[in-house]
């Protein structure tokens, strides 16, 4: 039983390791394929959800709910890697989405914006209690159900990543 329960533990390291590359790949260089489609923009905003341009709300509001979902698998994991205690989880999204505006200022990849960190930190939220939920149901098989959570995000990611390279190639 140790030895399922420590390879189920390795299997959702690897897993949580794969959507942290996808999610820096998505976030710092914005799914780019190389190197020129990189974004080269420095920008800051430190007002909660102002825009420039109110005629575009609607892709404000995808932009928003985009950030939430993105960030649930880190609030997730992280709660799953903090020993299932949900503050440590919420915590560690709200550092990593820290950490990215961060690098996206310093490295002029985009422009760091504090509805970002707001609405990436809520996916945290969200993940973390989805987490505390499915621990609480399924006591004891709380890895396995990281790995197959993770698992099957990451293949929709991956299936939308080839949706969207097979659309540039056109």
């Amino acid at each position: 039983m140790k030895n399922e329960k420590e390879k189920g533990r390795i299997l959702a390291y690897i897993v949580m390791g794969i959507y942290l590359l996808l999610l820096c790949w998505l976030i710092l260089f914005k799914l780019a394929d190389n190197i020129n489609k990189i974004p080269s923009m420095r920008g800051i905003n430190l007002i909660p959800f102002y825009y420039d341009q109110l005629a575009r709300t609607q892709f404000h509001l995808r932009e928003v709910l985009y950030n939430i979902v993105v960030f649930v698998p880190a609030g997730f994991y992280f709660t799953f890697l903090g020993k299932k205690k949900v503050v440590f989880g919420i915590a560690f999204s709200a550092l990593l989405s820290l950490c990215f505006e961060i690098l996206q200022w310093i490295f002029a990849l985009g422009a760091s914006d504090i509805t970002d960190l707001i609405t990436n930190t809520a996916g945290g939220i969200i993940g973390s209690v989805v987490f505390f939920i499915t621990n609480k149901l399924f006591k004891g098989h709380e890895i396995l159900i990281v790995s197959i959570i993770g698992a099957i995000i990451e293949a929709l990611l991956l299936g939308l990543l080839i949706v969207l390279f097979v659309s540039n190639i056109k």
